[in-house]
């Protein structure tokens, strides 16, 4: 089973990433978890800092921050209310998307749940530098979390599970259904199709065997809906409004296989306007999650 027991979560100390840091809480308080909190100063890797480094200011300088960060890593745990017990820090330099990437695959966490905006948010019809970057190569899970000015109150009760049925799409459906199963949420499968496709409710049986993915399928509520548009990701965002959803869970990748150095469209579009936090798969990774389902391959 797939379980939220370790997590990182990168932050800048800005109120936008506080919010991802409370959905981390909430997350990992269900499986008795461990948090990490991940801040990177990126002043040697910028034109500035480079070109002005002094190796001798260096060591000034490194516990400088340390001891900012330190600072602000006791003020936004309190505010977030996360147990001491359950929360370590660490402190990177270098290149924050390339440290947060490095970090959660090395350590193998169970997920990165990061902020869309942060203090260098440039516009919000653009996603963050980081965040995209996160999204697009990490191999590890990644919650995407836009902040809401009013401050939800964090609950799994509906998952949306987009899917274009390629078995890319698909690489995300064992993490529904254990999420589903651990929260006792109901998941909502949602196709869509073009304009031009005539009698779309027929496409219903197409819908993949969720036994194949997940032996526990059968336990939870399963809803399928197959709709019509231009976009895919206006109706994944509307649907997800319109069903309440708690949670999108996507891959990055779907029928037209795009590599790894590449997101696709609906996946930015989905993680950029959606009002839910979005849980995106990149890469199979969960072989070692989930041996049951790719055992076969896996052997391979």
């Amino acid at each position: 089973m797939y379980t939220f027991d370790r997590i990182l979560c990168p932050t800048d100390f800005s109120d936008a990433s506080l919010q991802a840091v409370q959905f981390a809480a909430f997350l990992a308080g269900r499986e008795h978890g461990h948090i990490k909190l991940l801040y990177v100063d990126e002043n040697e890797k910028d034109p500035l800092g480079f070109f002005n480094f002094d190796e001798h200011r260096e060591k000034e300088y490194r516990g400088a921050i340390t001891t900012f960060a330190e600072q602000k890593f006791s003020e936004i745990s309190k505010r977030a209310g996360l147990d001491p017990k359950v929360l370590s820090t660490h402190i990177h330099f270098g290149t924050a998307y390339h440290e947060i990437i490095q970090e959660a695959e090395t350590n193998r966490f169970a997920a990165v749940v990061i902020s869309t905006e942060g203090l260098g948010r440039s516009s919000p019809h653009m996603l963050g530098r980081t965040v995209e970057r996160v999204v697009r190569l990490c191999r590890t899970p990644v919650i995407s979390i836009r902040p809401n000015e009013k401050g939800p109150e964090w609950k799994i009760s509906t998952i949306l599970c987009p899917t274009d049925f390629s078995e890319y799409a698909n690489y995300a459906i064992p993490y529904a259904v254990s999420i589903a199963r651990r929260h006792k949420a109901k998941i909502i499968f949602l196709h869509i199709v073009d304009l031009t496709v005539q009698h779309p409710e027929l496409l219903v049986q197409n819908f993949p065997d969720l036994s194949i993915y997940h032996e526990h399928s059968g336990e939870i509520q399963v809803e399928k809906i197959v709709g019509r548009d231009i976009e895919p990701e206006n109706s994944i965002v509307r649907i997800a409004e319109e069903y309440q959803a708690d949670l999108i869970i996507m891959g990055t990748h779907g029928a037209r296989g795009m590599r790894r150095v590449q997101i696709g469209n609906t996946t930015e579009e989905v993680v950029r306007r959606s009002i839910a936090p979005v849980l995106t798969i990149t890469h199979p990774v969960h072989k070692t999650v989930f041996p049951h389902r790719f055992s076969k391959d896996y052997n391979a």
